[in-house]
């Protein structure tokens, strides 16, 4: 018993002498905790260290932090758990246990490992900056204007006023290249049309110094509600109801805070009520005095002038061409009696197009139809019909693309929305260079579909994309808790978004996946970007 005493006896000495040489040598942050929980006690310890950094860099932050009633101080030690939740991994930790039983640690952190901790918070900054370009370089302005926004947000989660990075003046560079795209965006009105007195349909034409935007979203103000719509390949039509149907002018505004967006990483959605968010100019005003041009065209059908470019001499062009006007009758109509009289001998197609209407309220957009038919593995598609989506429940309209597949034979037996035809053509030129567009177009085929099913609720063919043995990853926003004594808060940075990874069988995801379907009423889903890569 006196061994264990005298054991104890000399730890605790070793522990004070090890303690005040940490404390003396002014290199160090630190903080000391004490519970009968080790994991409270360390909790007291960090909160502590954290405090120490908060008072040393909370000038700095003067002019970057949202102004609350929390006051500065409380704000700096909210930004700092930003940083601290994801590199505090070299905290050092020391523990003893107290005579009353409680167990006391104490926490140390060296400052050059906090100067580490802002170099990668940068390293985010540049990483978000660099996918920012990239989506910008194929027009895709709504993402890219969603990440120099975000990385603007991180700039001010940093105590510098003035940020480079890898010879990157990013305090400068950031704003100038969001007010450059905002700039140079022009809309232009080139149909107007009046459904009813309380409803009228606007399409505009939109470029981003003088070439077709692949996306971009803006947000207009209808007398009620705020209505955000997505333009897709240079064109954005959208609907005025009510007491905007009278409108003379439309203003609208440039998206790119991107507040519903916030979770995608955990780092925004923490900082997002603390730092200062800057404002940019994105107002635009568009006359709706001036009627549009209409040109005049040759009509094809008693309803559609369908102008299709065959990529090889059919002898089903003019079978697939009748069954395009066909499907763009019922659908125009709302039809769906007609629906289920046309394709009740095909049970997929008649249900697809019937949940297609029903959740997506669509509907097709002018009387003439460009589009292109290519030869597929298993048949014909019809590359594009520009149709209106519109989710009321959301307020959110978007510009769509349909793709129609026919067999063989010329018969129409699949829909599917489509993937902008920026991003089309970057995997048409790719193909070039490895002589693999069959492979290619297959996977954008598998991509529409699967983008589709959800637009539809398809559990089935959700279903059938997944063996039955697949272990199913999704990516969910990582949210603080309680951790083993021996780790300390960790969230991944770089190049991917914040999230944890979980497994699921496909029995348990088809299952989730069915409880969404059934309880949202309205449902957008939409791809940014994605890649093919060969392995």
């Amino acid at each position: 018993m006196k061994i264990g005493v005298l054991l104890i006896f000399t730890a605790s000495i070793l522990f004070a002498q090890n303690k005040q040489e940490i404390i003396n040598s002014g290199q160090y942050y630190f903080g000391s905790g004490a519970s009968f929980d080790s994991r409270e006690a360390r909790d007291q310890a960090l909160e502590e260290l954290t405090e120490q950094i908060a008072v040393r860099v909370a000038k700095s932050f003067e002019r970057k932090i949202q102004e609350s009633s929390k006051g500065l101080h409380d704000n700096v030690k909210s930004i700092l758990r930003t940083h601290s939740s994801a590199t505090l991994k070299n905290v050092k930790t020391v523990k003893e246990p107290l005579p009353d039983g409680r167990i006391k640690v104490f926490c140390y952190l060296s400052k050059q490992e906090v100067v580490k901790i802002f170099n990668e918070r940068k390293q985010l900054i540049y990483d978000m900056y660099q996918k920012a370009k990239q989506n910008g370089s194929i027009g895709n302005y709504a993402n890219s204007l969603k990440l120099y926004y975000f990385s603007m947000l991180l700039l001010n989660s940093l105590p510098e006023q003035n940020v480079v990075y890898k010879r990157i003046n990013f305090t400068t560079d950031i704003p100038e290249q969001i007010n450059r795209i905002i700039s140079d965006i022009s809309f232009q009105l080139v149909n107007d049309k009046k459904i009813s007195a309380k409803e009228r349909e606007i399409t505009l034409k939109i470029e981003q110094a003088g070439a077709s935007v692949s996306t971009l979203d803006f947000t207009f103000w209808d007398g009620s509600n705020q209505v955000s719509v997505q333009a897709r390949d240079g064109l954005a039509t959208f609907q005025l109801l009510g007491a905007s149907a009278a409108f003379d002018d439309l203003k609208l505004s440039v998206k790119y805070a991107y507040y519903n967006a916030r979770d995608e990483y955990n780092v925004i959605a923490d900082l997002w009520s603390v730092v200062d968010k800057p404002s940019f100019n994105s107002a635009k005003s568009i006359s709706l005095k001036k009627k549009p041009k209409i040109e005049t065209q040759k009509i094809l059908s008693k309803n559609w002038n369908l102008k299709l470019k065959f990529e090889d001499e059919s002898p089903v062009a003019e079978k697939i061409t009748n069954s395009a006007v066909q499907f763009l009758d019922i659908i125009s109509g709302n039809n769906k009696s007609g629906i289920k009289e046309k394709y009740k001998n095909d049970p997929f197609l008649r249900d697809k197009i019937l949940s297609y209407l029903s959740f997506n309220h669509p509907k097709p957009l002018g009387k003439t139809v460009h589009a292109k038919v290519n030869k597929t593995r298993s048949g014909y598609e019809l590359r594009k019909i520009r149709m209106l989506h519109r989710y009321p429940s959301i307020n959110k309209q978007s510009t769509e693309y349909l793709v129609l597949d026919f067999s063989d034979r010329g018969e129409l037996v699949d829909i599917n929305a489509s993937v902008t035809e920026n991003l089309y053509q970057h995997f048409v030129e790719q193909s070039m260079h490895g002589q693999d567009w069959g492979n290619r177009q297959e996977i954008i085929k598998f991509i529409e579909k699967y983008r589709t099913a959800y637009l539809t609720r398809n559990i089935e063919t959700v279903d059938l994309m997944f063996a039955e043995d697949a272990l199913i990853l999704i990516g969910r926003k990582i949210q603080r808790k309680k951790l083993p004594d021996n780790m300390v808060n960790y969230q991944k940075f770089g190049k991917e978004p914040d999230y944890e990874y979980i497994k699921l069988t496909k029995q348990k995801y088809i299952e989730r996946q069915r409880r969404v379907f059934n309880l949202q009423k309205d449902i957008f889903l939409d791809f940014s970007s994605f890649d093919i890569t060969r392995v």
